[in-house]
């Protein structure tokens, strides 16, 4: 089989000291510096391929093309690895959200009904997860030649729930889609163009359908 590793801590890595997104805001990119002060390398004489300016989000170009104000945009995923296949290359699930992942389970395996993903945003009063494939499950892919086309097939088209709890210990799943009704009485679409927007801001999504946070 396959591992999930999950980017757990990437805040802290990057920095907007300029006007910070309402998304970068919401997820904790740091308006003052990283984490290890990394940014402040950039321009040195053994810088190499931009590897310190690259974690400054802030725009300082023309357009995106020429910063790195969406670097921060690729982290914050569960990242699947194939370690028995030579040369094979890690894959980041994006429909299983992007936030700080604390680990990532999945449900028992029942065939004909869809795969369950379960994971955590590891942070104060955040929220519980779930992302269920739109393939249904074939025992038949149990061993596959292939295992990460496993993955593509079951993590990559589906739906990302965020879970609201009752007062009696009930609870419910709450699609992230554009047409979820929002506690506002919109829908996502207000906020968001596509589907991918949504990703991009897991946690700003969940906020404003009025998913319960945890007490950690």
């Amino acid at each position: 089989g396959t591992y999930f590793t999950c980017e757990e801590n990437w805040p802290g890595y990057f920095v907007n000291a300029g006007t910070r997104t309402e998304e970068q805001d919401r997820i904790g990119v740091d308006d003052q510096s990283t984490r290890y002060l990394w940014e402040t390398l950039a321009g040195n004489s053994e810088e190499r391929l931009d590897e310190f300016s690259r974690f400054n989000v802030a725009p300082t170009g023309a357009s995106a093309m020429d910063d790195y104000r969406n670097e921060a945009n690729g982290h914050g995923y569960i990242v699947e690895i194939d370690p028995y296949t030579q040369n094979s290359r890690a894959k980041k699930r994006t429909a299983l959200g992007r936030f700080r992942h604390e680990g990532c389970t999945f449900g028992k395996l029942e065939e004909g009904k869809p795969v369950v993903f379960y994971s955590g945003h590891d942070s104060r009063f955040e929220y519980l997860y779930k992302f269920e494939s739109a393939a249904a499950w074939d025992p038949a892919d149990a061993n596959p030649d292939n295992r990460l086309a496993m993955g593509d097939k079951y993590m990559d088209e589906g739906t990302l729930y965020v879970a609201r709890f009752n007062e009696d210990s009930t609870g419910t799943w709450l699609p992230l889609t554009l047409d979820s009704v929002t506690t506002a009485g919109g829908t996502l679409a207000d906020h968001f163009d596509s589907l991918a927007e949504i990703i991009i801001n897991t946690a700003g999504a969940a906020d404003l359908v009025g998913a319960t946070t945890m007490d950690r």
